[in-house]
Order: structure tokens, then C-alpha cells, then sequence
């Protein structure tokens, strides 16, 4: 909204592309939640259409429809694809870039100097983005012409320069720097994350607990059960996939068990030292030292396949999985649909099970059979999931309500200081910024701090999940959303 220069925005050092593109939309009038939900839903399908097109470069149509079609269904994707938030955005941002840069490498150089500023738009929507440097680098720095297309790739990172220029021209003007992703990187890095965050938890397994839900979750009425699908529970579906994907990389391994007898000492002791390492620091320690390992040991890895066929591919999705699990499972904070970032690798890995099983089945229809099956239990799962969903959530038309009415209550709403339990989306309703308090019953000393150190003329929020802070009345209460005004006291918490 501040870009398209019709109301307030939220934090303006978070990621800007996204906003960029809905701001145009705004300024020719498209404005509205449709507007929102139908440019994420666009994203959703050119990332789709592009995770095919780069299956298509290694596997055959039905493996390649197998895969783009599992990725179309994973319940973690579904739940968020049309929904307005940057993680589905990014991550087709990131297709793209990893596609027009296995092109650069097997076909045409030239397509490097598209593939860098995609792969910046996929950071200034998203910056976790930046993780795909990772797989990019594994593409580009093991090309046998690497020397040949430095042209081309030094074309491209001054694309990628060009791009950012205008939105470090943005964030300098708002936030006094040009690079305000850095102090949210350090703290990334060094794990930092208050307790009062919803999404607090140490268990560095967290994810891995929950993959089978990201795969097929079971379909639930509420909403909050949809877009977090680890609170559902998993489906068979689930099981059935993720045997599926263990049976296929098993098989490739058992495929290349000459590189063992092939290889070099040295390489088998740097190999098994880097992997060691790799296990070793899961969640242990700041997740860049672990990025650093499996940079190396993927790098190992090329050195021991050396021209072998796909080891490209194989290595760049290897990275990609790995890359963001380390990350995100060392961060305290941990949300589902964070985990979207890993879902093009799983795709990937269901299309070359299929290839992998299909060779020791050997039978010349297996593969279109095992891509037949594999797409009709995910869309199957798919259907189901969204069947399941509510038409409707009450509690949302709810807090428009309450929205309207404060504006009508208050005309100098606009003056005053606002905080919900839901500042983003006050802020959009409201049309002015709204801070995000949340109050955590286990956490509420801290919680009532930060609150504290506000002191908000007014609080939004649900009344069935967050109590009110004393020193607060309630004005207003309809299906569970309250607005309260502060009064000139101060008190304890009234739990």
C-alpha cells in the first residue's frame, strides 16, 4: 500500500517485490483482497509451469507431470498458495532461477544472465531466497565451460545489481539503509528469536516430525488446521510417498555403488569426513557453519562423480533440500509454511524414484504407470484436502466488522496508537499501521512488557485465544473479536 501510495504498510524492511508487483496493481485500480489472492494464485502456477519445464530437462512428460503435479498437491503448498503471503511467490521465483540456470549450463549461455536477476527477485520476495545461491553455485561453478560464460554470468549479476537498485533506493529513503535484510540475516544466523515468538520451539526435529503433513495433511474445517498442516495429522498418502521417495534413493545409491571402488583415497576420506561433520552440526550450531559443510561436501560429491550423466541436477536439488532444512531447523522460530522452500527438491526426488524404480522393474511401460499412480494419489489427496476446507471463516468477516466499527466509533482512529493480535491484518482493514501484540498465556510477563512498552489506545483482538491486559475496557465484542480502549489505569493482567 505505501508503494502504490494508498495507506499505511507494515514493516517496510521486509521483502519489497511482491508489494512491488501488487502496487502497480493498485495503481490501475485492481485494489482488494481478490487482487492480492489472484497474483499469489499466478505465482502458484508459473511455479508449477516451471518446475515441469526444468523436470522435463532430465525425466520424460509422465515423470515430469508426476512431479510438478506432487508439488501442485503437497497440502503445505496448497494451504498457502493463493493466500496473498510471500512464501509461494518465492519459491517460484526460485523454479525459474534454477531452471534458466540448468539452461545456461546445457544449452545456452546466454540464459545465465536471466537466471541471476531471478534469482534476485526470488530474494527481494522472500530474503531465505538468498539460500539459493547454494544450488546456483553448485550449477554454475561445477560447468566444465565455467571460464566460457563468465561474460554471460558477469551480464547477469549486473542485472541482478540493476534490479535491486531501485528498492535499495526505497529502503533508504524509508529505513535509512539500503540494505536492511543484513541485521535480519545476523540474527537469522545466530539463532536469535524471543520466546513471546507464536512460533517458538528448540526442537531442531521439528520439521522432519512433520514432513508427512507438508505431503498430504487430513483435511480439517478450521482454518487454522488448513494453514498449519502439523496441527491435522498426516494421511496415508503420506506414508505411501515418503516410502516411495526412501525406495528410490535407495535405488540410486545401489546405481552408483561403483563410485566407491572408483574413487581416489583422499576423496573417500574428505567425503565421509564433510558428511560426518554435516550430521553432526544439525541444529547444533549457527546453520551457516552447516551451509558451509554441505557447500563442500556436495562439491565432494562433483569431484567423485566427475562427467557423470545428471550429477548437475542430482547435487543443485541435494543442496536445495538440505540447505533450507538445516536453516530453518536451527532457527528457534518454527512455522509450517516455512517449509514450502524444500517442496520443488521433494518433487524432484518423486520423479527421479520413479525413473529409479522404473529401471529395475524393468518393463517398458513402468515409468508411465508409476507417474500414473504417484499423480493420482497426490491429486486424489489434493482434492480431498480442499474438500475439506471451510467456504468461510467466520472469524475474519468478524474482524472486518470490528474494523468498521472502530472507524465509525472514532473518526481520529488515524491519530491513535492500535495494536491487535492480528497487526497485519488490521493494518490492510484499517488502512493505517497496526502493531502486532499477541498475549502467550505461558509467556505473559514478557508479553505484558512488551505491551506495556506500546501502551496502545486500542487493542483488537480474538476473544477465545488472547486475554485482555488490565487497564483496558472493552468497547466492543461480536463472534469472537473485541476491541478494547485503554483507561487511564494500571493494573495485573486479568487472566
Amino acid at each position: 500500500m505505501r508503494m502504490a501510495h494508498l495507506g499505511p504498510a507494515d514493516t517496510l524492511y521486509l521483502s519489497p517485490f511482491f508489494p512491488a508487483v501488487l502496487s502497480v496493481l493498485f495503481r490501475l485500480g485492481l485494489t482488494g483482497e481478490p487482487t492480492v489472492f489472484s497474483a499469489a494464485a499466478a505465482f502458484y502456477i508459473a511455479g508449477v509451469t516451471g518446475l515441469y519445464l526444468l523436470l522435463r530437462l532430465r525425466f520424460s512428460e509422465m515423470e515430469s507431470l508426476a512431479g510438478s503435479i506432487s508439488f501442485a498437491s503437497f497440502s503445505i503448498v496448497l494451504s498457502w498458495a493463493a493466500t496473498g503471503a510471500l512464501d509461494v511467490p518465492a519459491v517460484a521465483l526460485s523454479i525459474w532461477a534454477v531452471y534458466l540456470a540448468l539452461l545456461g549450463r546445457r544449452r545456452d549461455p546466454r540464459f545465465y544472465c536471466l537466471a541471476l536477476p531471478v534469482a534476485m527477485a526470488a530474494f527481494l520476495t522472500r530474503y531465505t531466497s538468498g539460500l539459493m545461491l547454494l544450488p546456483l553455485a553448485i550449477i554454475i561453478f561445477t560447468d566444465p565451460e565455467f571460464r566460457s560464460k563468465l561474460r554471460e554470468l558477469l551480464a547477469g549479476t549486473g542485472l541482478g545489481i540493476l534490479l535491486y537498485t531501485p528498492f535499495a533506493y526505497f529502503f533508504y529513503r524509508n529505513v535509512k539503509t539500503p540494505f536492511p535484510f543484513l541485521k535480519q540475516a545476523a540474527g537469522t544466523a545466530t539463532g536469535s528469536a524471543t520466546s513471546i515468538n507464536p512460533g517458538y520451539s528448540l526442537d531442531t526435529l521439528y520439521y522432519l516430525k512433520h514432513f508427512p503433513e507438508y505431503i498430504s495433511a487430513l483435511p480439517s474445517q478450521d482454518y487454522l488446521h488448513v494453514i498449519n498442516p502439523s496441527i491435522s495429522g498426516p494421511t496415508a498418502v503420506a506414508f505411501i510417498i515418503i516410502g516411495f521417495l526412501l525406495a528410490g534413493m535407495a535405488i540410486l545409491l545401489w546405481n552408483n555403488r561403483d563410485l566407491a571402488s572408483m574413487t581416489g583415497l583422499r576423496e573417500k576420506v574428505l567425503f565421509i569426513i564433510l558428511s560426518v561433520l554435516m550430521v553432526a552440526t544439525f541444529g547444533r550450531v549457527s546453520f551457516v557453519v552447516s551451509e558451509i559443510i554441505l557447500l563442500l561436501w556436495a562439491l565432494s560429491v562433483a569431484r567423485m562423480a566427475g562427467d557423470r550423466e545428471n550429477t548437475d541436477m542430482n547435487l543443485a536439488m541435494a543442496v536445495w533440500f538440505l540447505a533450507y532444512l538445516f536453516m530453518h531447523s536451527f532457527h528457534p522460530v518454527k512455522v509450517d509454511r516455512y517449509l514450502i522452500t524444500v517442496m520443488p527438491a521433494v518433487a524432484y526426488g518423486i520423479s527421479l524414484s520413479i525413473r529409479e524404480t522404473a529401471g529395475i522393474i524393468r518393463w517398458k511401460h513402468a515409468s508411465d504407470l508409476l507417474s500414473a499412480l504417484v499423480a493420482l494419489l497426490m491429486l486424489t489427496s489434493a482434492i480431498n484436502y480442499l474438500a475439506g476446507m471451510p467456504d468461510s471463516y467466520g472469524i475474519v468477516e468478524a474482524e472486518k466488522d470490528a474494523a468498521a466499527w472502530l472507524m465509525e466509533h472514532d473518526p481520529s482512529y488515524g491519530e491513535k496508537v492500535i495494536a491487535s493480535d492480528r497487526g497485519p491484518a488490521f493494518t490492510w482493514y484499517l488502512g493505517k499501521y497496526v502493531f502486532t501484540r499477541k498475549m502467550h498465556p505461558d509467556r505473559m510477563e514478557l508479553c505484558i512488557e512488551y505491551f506495556r512498552d506500546l501502551n496502545p489506545d486500542y487493542y483488537i483482538y480474538w476473544t477465545d485465544e488472547t486475554p485482555l491486559p488490565s487497564g483496558y475496557r472493552v468497547i466492543y465484542s461480536r463472534r469472537g473479536v473485541a476491541v478494547a480502549e485503554r483507561m487511564n489505569m494500571t493494573s495485573r493482567v486479568n487472566r
